[in-house]
C-alpha cells in the first residue's frame, strides 16, 4: 500500500472571503475540506498544511514593487488557517514565502518538504486548497516533478479568478497529475 499525504495549500484567513486577498467562492470550500481532512486522518494519511508566512518587506507586495496587496504577514491573524481548519497532533505545518525575495508559491520551495516526505516514505500526495492558478498549481507541479504520484482534488480548490481553473486543470492533467474529486480519492485510500 502506498503511503499517502494530503497537502492543504494556504487555506488562510487572508485568502478567504473577507481577507486581504480572497480567492473566488471560498465559503463553500471550508466544511467539505475539513470533512475530507478528517476522513483522510482516519485512513492514516499524513496531513500537511501550508501557510504563506511573509515578512513585511516581502517583494510580492505592491508597496515593495510586487503585484499583490499585503497578505499573510507572519504571526498575524491573516496568516492563520481559516476555521474550521486547524492542525492536529501529528500534522505537519509548512511556512513558505518566508524569504524577502521569491514567489514562495510551492510548498516545496525552500521548505524541506520533499526531504520530509522521503523520510516518511510517502509515495502519493493529494493537493487541495488556494489558489488554483498559483500555489496549488506550483505545489502539484513540484510534487509531480519529485516523482510522487500526485492527485489534485478538483472539488477542494479555489482560484483567485473564477475563470482560471479550467486552463490550470488542463495543464496539470497533461503532465500526468491525476484530477479527481475528493469522494473518489477517499475511496482510493481504502484499496
Amino acid at each position: 500500500m502506498v503511503k499517502t499525504a494530503m497537502i492543504v495549500v494556504d487555506v488562510q484567513r487572508d485568502f478567504c472571503a473577507g481577507g486581504a486577498l480572497p480567492a473566488w467562492n471560498t465559503p463553500p470550500l471550508l466544511a467539505p475540506l475539513q470533512e475530507c481532512i478528517d476522513a483522510a486522518r482516519r485512513s492514516g494519511v499524513t496531513i500537511i498544511f501550508t501557510q504563506d508566512w511573509h515578512p513585511a518587506n516581502h517583494n510580492s507586495f505592491q508597496a515593495n514593487g510586487g503585484k499583490w496587496p499585503v497578505h499573510c504577514l507572519e504571526n498575524t491573524r491573516g496568516a492563520e488557517l481559516m476555521p474550521p481548519l486547524g492542525a492536529a497532533a501529528g500534522d505537519i505545518v509548512i511556512h513558505k514565502g518566508t524569504a524577502v525575495d521569491g514567489e514562495g508559491y510551492s510548498a516545496f520551495d525552500s521548505t524541506g518538504l520533499e526531504a520530509r516526505l522521503r523520510e516518511l516514505k510517502i509515495g502519493r500526495v493529494s493537493v487541495a486548497g488556494i489558489a488554483t492558478e498559483y500555489c496549488v498549481r506550483a505545489t502539484a507541479l513540484d510534487a509531480n516533478r519529485a516523482g510522487l504520484e500526485t492527485i489534485l482534488l478538483t472539488d477542494l480548490i479555489r482560484p483567485v479568478e473564477e475563470t482560471a481553473a479550467p486552463k490550470v486543470l488542463t495543464e496539470l492533467g497533461r503532465v500526468g497529475i491525476q484530477l479527481m474529486p475528493s469522494p473518489r480519492w477517499l475511496l482510493l485510500l481504502r484499496k
